[in-house]
């Protein structure tokens, strides 16, 4: 398992994971949240792998998803064979949190 931090702010596309030749990234576990009013989504290279998470205003609204199962590890979400987990927002404001991700074919 590979841990990540999430901060990002600007808006558009924000490099998550970068890219991994001929690898897919298998999302765990996330926890998203904002700073301020925005919308964000989960992107495999430019293509969107998650709906929209909406955050109020300056949100004590956290975006969290993922779970540990006694007999492996279960995904969440998932890139294309070699392309970047991007986080891409609707506005250049500050939105941070973690992810847990596996490598895989």
């Amino acid at each position: 398992m590979k841990y990540a931090k999430i901060d990002a702010a600007t808006a558009g596309s924000n490099t998550v994971v970068a890219a991994v030749t001929g690898k897919r990234i298998l999302v765990l576990l996330y926890a998203v949240t904002s700073s301020a009013n925005q919308n964000a989504y989960f992107a495999s290279g430019s293509t969107a792998i998650t709906g929209t998470l909406y955050f109020g205003n300056h949100s004590n609204t956290m975006a969290a998803y993922g779970a540990m199962t006694p007999a492996g590890t279960v995904g969440v979400l998932r890139t294309e064979i070699g392309e970047a987990l991007n986080l891409v927002l609707s506005a250049s404001t500050s939105l941070g949190g973690h992810l847990t991700y596996m490598v895989t074919d």
